[in-house]
This record gives C-alpha cells, sequence and structure tokens, in this order.
C-alpha cells in the first residue's frame, strides 16, 4: 500500500508560488522607485545639452510641440537620452557641483524622457483624451547614471525628496494642454531661478489653470495634488492659503495678455488674506498639446 503524500508536499507547489509573486511585487516596486541599477557606458564625449536643445528648436511660442518634426530628429533626441546613462549628479557629482546644475539636470531629463515616449507612441496618441501618462509612470524605466529611473522616480524620490522647490510643477512636462508646457530653451543652471518662475508664471497665467468667477476661483488639479509643497514653501507653512503661492505668480498689470487675472483682482475677490474665495478644482485637460492637431487650441 502506498504511503500517503507528506504534508510538507502538499504545501511546497503554494509555498513555492507565494515566493515568486513576493518576489516579483518587490522586484516591480523597486523599478518603479528606481531602485535597481543600470550598466554606466562609457562616454565618448563630455556631457552637454546640444542634441536636447535642438530639439526644442520645435516648441511653439505658445506651448505647443511639432511632435512630427520632433520624430524626423530622433537621433538628437535619442543621442541626449542615451548621454543620460553615463552621467548624472548621483554618479558624476564632479560634473554637476552646484545645486543649480544639478536640478537642471533632473528636469531637462524628466521632460527630455516624456518627449521620448510621446515620440514613440505619436501619432496614437493625438486622439487620446485621458491621463495617458501616468501608465508610462509605473511602466518605463530609463538607464540613468547607473540608476534605471522611471518618470515616477524622477519627480518623487529625486526632484521632490532632493530639491524643496514647489516650482518644479510648473516646469515638469505632462504632455498635456491642461499641464506644464515647454519652453523653447532647456533649463540651464546660471539662469535657472528666472526660468523657473517664468514657468510659474506661464502656468498661472492660463486660465485653464487659474481663473477667477467672482468670490470662486477656479484651479487646476495640480494645486490640489501638490497643495502640501506648495504650502511647505510658504512662511506659514502648512497652515497657509495655496492662492497665496498662487498670487505670487500673477501679473501686476494684464498689458501683455488682456483679461488676464491680476494679483490685485485676487485680492479685491478675496480678501486681504485671501481667505473669502471658495476654491473649486477643476478637470484637467489631457489632450495632447501637438502643434498639428485639427481642433483649435482654446
Amino acid at each position: 500500500m502506498d504511503a500517503p503524500p507528506s504534508p510538507l508536499r502538499r504545501y511546497r507547489v503554494p509555498a513555492l508560488l507565494f515566493v515568486v509573486t513576493a518576489l516579483g511585487v518587490a522586484t516591480a516596486a523597486l523599478h518603479v522607485q528606481g531602485l535597481l541599477p543600470a550598466r554606466v557606458p562609457s562616454a565618448s564625449e563630455p556631457f552637454h545639452y546640444h542634441q536636447y536643445a535642438q530639439v526644442l528648436r520645435h516648441v511653439r511660442s505658445d506651448g505647443d510641440v511639432d511632435f512630427a518634426s520632433v520624430g524626423r530628429e530622433r537621433q538628437a533626441l535619442d543621442g541626449f537620452v542615451q548621454s543620460l546613462a553615463s552621467f548624472s549628479p548621483h554618479n558624476r557629482p564632479d560634473v554637476f557641483p552646484t545645486s543649480e546644475d544639478a536640478l537642471a539636470y533632473w528636469l531637462n531629463t524628466y521632460n527630455a524622457l516624456v518627449l521620448q515616449q510621446v515620440v514613440d507612441g505619436y501619432p496614437y496618441l493625438e486622439n487620446v483624451r485621458q491621463p495617458w501618462l501616468g501608465r508610462f509612470f509605473w511602466g518605463r524605466a530609463w538607464p540613468v547614471g547607473g540608476e534605471r529611473l522611471t518618470l515616477w522616480a524622477l519627480e518623487n524620490r529625486v526632484l521632490r525628496t532632493e530639491f524643496a522647490d514647489p516650482r518644479i510643477h510648473f516646469a515638469l512636462f505632462q504632455a498635456a494642454r491642461g499641464g506644464p508646457r515647454l519652453d523653447g530653451a532647456h533649463f540651464q543652471p546660471e539662469y535657472l531661478d528666472a526660468q523657473l518662475n517664468d514657468a510659474g508664471r506661464r502656468f498661472v497665467g492660463d486660465k485653464r489653470n487659474v481663473e477667477l468667477d467672482g468670490d470662486t476661483v477656479h484651479l487646476s488639479r495640480l494645486f490640489e495634488t501638490y497643495r502640501d509643497d506648495f504650502l511647505a514653501a510658504l512662511p506659514e507653512g502648512r497652515g497657509g492659503n495655496v492662492l497665496q503661492f498662487v498670487w505670487a505668480f500673477l501679473p501686476d498689470t494684464c498689458e501683455e495678455r488682456p483679461g488676464c487675472a491680476t494679483r490685485g483682482d485676487l485680492d479685491r475677490a478675496c480678501g486681504p488674506k485671501l481667505d473669502r474665495c471658495h476654491i473649486v478644482y477643476s478637470p484637467e485637460d489631457w489632450t495632447l498639446p501637438d502643434a498639428a492637431a485639427r481642433e483649435p487650441r482654446p
């Protein structure tokens, strides 16, 4: 008569499946957080932004991008992205000696990777009307200075952790008309403070992101998503009001942008402490900022 199966044998397969599943979940978590290593290839030349600057010539003055032309210059875009594998402030601090050097690098890196991701999916993405970029926050990773970084890791583990500057949220390209737009110039360490302020003024000056309607202020959902980051930068800290941050980037007059909201408008509507207004966070416009789109821009 055969012996009954061992109790250990009975649970061996389920236990193995559990271990494999746990390892898969752990690896996925490390992948998303950018904690997996990557090979660092030898660089054929010093780090520079020449190729990325060439690509940014296809950004229009209104922030729309000629993605078709960017695609025709894939060699320049891919060449810059390839160089990121060899250099970063993490593995080559000698190349990025100041915090401005480092922050400019990470902002340019993030935006270049988003551009490459869009070009890879273009023109299909032209007809997508949803927050498609979120999928890539959890998916694709690029080798950057010895690490494999996702867009999520770049934003949350690097930029938000290493640089306490909420203006970065106005500078990160989301490939959406309702999000921060690209400028025609890359971020440069020597002009970085002014460039970040310009990015804030562009974002706040867009009626899709900030609009007054009586005692109601319609704000981009970006201000809700990163509310704690904005409040932390205020003198009052988390006890402050996100409208104080908005106020700082509104213009005093609308000479260059007729019909815009000004600081005085916000003061009159919301009171000197900016606490009398009702804030409504508006749905985001996730249409691709494609210069070749047939739909008229708002």
